[in-house]
């Protein structure tokens, strides 16, 4: 019976692409985040509320600019046929409303201010209108606010919110037509309907994609505050994990096995053996509480093999070390230990359940191009691997789970009369 476990791969990584990213032998690969890349890290949203707003900012002055500039000599024109304090101060101010808008683009802390004045203003002047004329414009001419109603109607539904911007363009075509019925507006009767109907329609679609777009964007920045939020509780919990198995292993590898070895020692060399495994315990849980990530030095594929034969060594069974190439592959350090205290706890397990004396038991440890191979094999007694407890750590705690936290793969195949081989697999493209 034969189970693999190993570190689970990005969805977005085609499993073809590792060997293209396979780093040099002697190269120390890097610590990437546990999920993949960070989801915000050279990403760029194509809509955001900001971008909105700031496009409609852009749009919104360009519109003020154009048609003030363009619509300027008429309404200079109509100067002569209205009030001479009021008429003048209503074309200047609602012009420099439309300038303020066009500087506003720039200066967007100032935009939704520029653009409420700016939608206020030409209201009032509309508003005022039959008591700013004092002669009849001629008939061929339409009173100079009709040319920016949809401006004013814009800004708007770019400033206020949308009830607001909602209420203002049903208010504005309306008075606009009450207007255009009066003396003062030309009694332009039907014409001034149709006119007014047509600034609401188009008044109502510049609010609509307004408010769809705002909408849209909010969404955007809601899912991208969750996806920030679910990756952050993502890194806690693995981190939370990592530790869990880390604490797993030295309790059941350094604690549980000391114990167990004390409590079976019936002869000296039993017993000192129980006291040197104690004091080791004692230095792993000492070491594990001291470590901090990142101090500890790469480790070369020769010096892990130095670790293992040393461990290996000090058990009460004889374990061979077998010949297998090594090369000048560097490893990290928390890979290095993972491998080691594997192999180790596979050695014990050998020891503790493969039989006697006569059971050969092997550790081979070699690098094959850019990955790190350890194996621990008998000849003794195997074992079924789905009958095993799961209350019991050995295999799945000091083995599996503790290579898949540094991004390894762990092969246990073993059937009952067989023998047993654990392969520990590492490379660094499994972190990536």
């Amino acid at each position: 019976m034969a189970t693999t476990a190993g570190p689970a791969r990005s969805a977005g990584a085609p499993a073809g692409a590792a060997g293209a990213a396979r780093p040099a032998d002697g190269a120390i690969p890097a610590e990437p985040a546990p999920f993949g890349a960070d989801p915000l890290r050279g990403v760029r949203p194509t809509i955001t509320q900001a971008s909105v707003e700031r496009l409609f900012a852009v749009l919104i002055a360009i519109a003020a600019v154009a048609y003030g500039a363009v619509y300027a000599p008429q309404v200079v024109g109509q100067l002569p046929y209205l009030d001479p304090v009021w008429g003048p101060v209503a074309a200047v101010a609602l012009g420099a409303s439309f300038v303020a808008v066009g500087v506003s683009a720039f200066a967007q802390r100032w935009a939704q201010v520029a653009q409420i004045v700016c939608a206020l203003l030409l209201l009032v002047v509309l508003v005022t209108w039959p008591l700013t004329v004092r002669e009849d414009i001629p008939d061929d001419q339409y009173p100079w606010p009709w040319w920016f109603l949809t401006v004013g109607s814009t800004a708007a539904a770019m400033g206020f919110a949308p009830w607001r911007a909602t209420v203002y363009t049903a208010l504005v075509p309306a008075v606009y037509v009450v207007v255009r019925l009066t003396p003062a507006g030309g009694d332009a009767g039907a014409s001034a309907v149709l006119q007014g109907v047509y600034t609401a329609i188009l008044s109502g679609a510049v609010l609509v994609i307004a408010v769809l777009l705002r909408r849209a964007a909010a969404s955007v920045d809601t899912a991208q505050a969750t996806a920030v939020r679910r990756y952050s509780l993502a890194i806690r919990e693995h981190a939370t994990e990592v530790e869990r198995v880390q604490v797993d292993a030295i309790v059941h590898d350094s604690v549980l096995t000391t114990l167990l070895s004390a409590a079976r020692a019936e002869t000296p060399e039993a017993k000192a053996l129980a006291a040197r495994m104690a004091r080791n315990a004692i230095d792993h849980l000492g070491a594990a509480a001291a470590d901090v990530p990142g101090e500890a030095p790469p480790v070369t594929v020769h010096d892990l093999r130095g670790r293992i034969t040393a461990a290996v060594g000090a058990l009460a069974a004889p374990v061979h070390l077998r010949d297998a190439p090594v090369g000048g592959m560097r490893l990290p350090a928390t890979v290095a230990d993972a491998l080691a205290s594997a192999a180790l706890q596979a050695s014990v397990n050998s020891v503790q359940h493969a039989g006697g004396p006569e059971v050969d038991r092997w550790v081979r440890v070699e690098q094959r191009g850019g990955a790190v191979h350890v194996e621990v094999g008998d000849d003794g007694a195997g074992f079924d691997l789905g009958a095993v407890p799961a209350a019991r750590l050995g295999v799945r705690r000091s083995i599996i789970e503790r290579v898949q936290a540094v991004g390894g793969t762990a092969v246990v195949a073993s059937n009952p009369g067989a023998g047993t081989r654990i392969r520990l697999e590492w490379h660094p493209e499994e972190r990536a």
